[in-house]
């Protein structure tokens, strides 16, 4: 039995397409840190959250900027969607431009180690590109800002 939505593109095996930066919320999952110098370390497989430790987090201040988290793509029901893509992997590799600093992945370089690779909606989008750049992603900075890199 699908848990896609009449319309809501899916993935291999007939998975939802996976957003990997969700708001933290019970039902979500736990896709990794953010480290000290801005970038995310990926749990080897996505934890899922509960209410109790969605709680914990939201009690020490926004999650969103230290944590990433994943959860199906809402496709049109989310606000960076662009009618027929994800406009935040779009936004990052194609309005910022590449930081040296950032130590995005060569061409020849492996992939980071992700456990929602096969089902991820900017991979299915971009590609190696959005692996290269999603560890740079913070999904919450607070404010009016919804997302920033640290690859631009």
């Amino acid at each position: 039995m699908s848990t896609v939505t009449a319309g809501q593109e899916e993935g291999p095996l007939g998975q939802p397409r996976a957003c990997p930066s969700v708001a933290c919320h019970e039902g979500a999952s736990l896709l990794g840190a953010m480290t000290g110098s801005g970038r995310l370390a990926y749990l080897p497989m996505p934890v899922l959250v509960d209410a109790a430790f969605a709680d914990r987090l939201e009690a020490t201040g926004r999650p969103e900027g230290r944590y990433r988290f994943t959860g199906p793509c809402s496709e049109g029901a989310c606000p960076q969607w662009t009618g027929t893509d994800c406009g935040v992997i779009d936004h990052v590799l194609d309005d910022e431009p590449p930081s040296p600093s950032a130590g995005a992945l060569r061409a020849d370089a492996p992939l980071p180690t992700c456990g929602i690779r096969r089902t991820c909606r900017w991979f299915a989008q971009r590609g190696a590109a959005a692996c290269a750049v999603c560890p740079t992603i913070v999904a919450d900075t607070g404010g009016t800002a919804t997302y920033r890199s640290t690859h631009g």
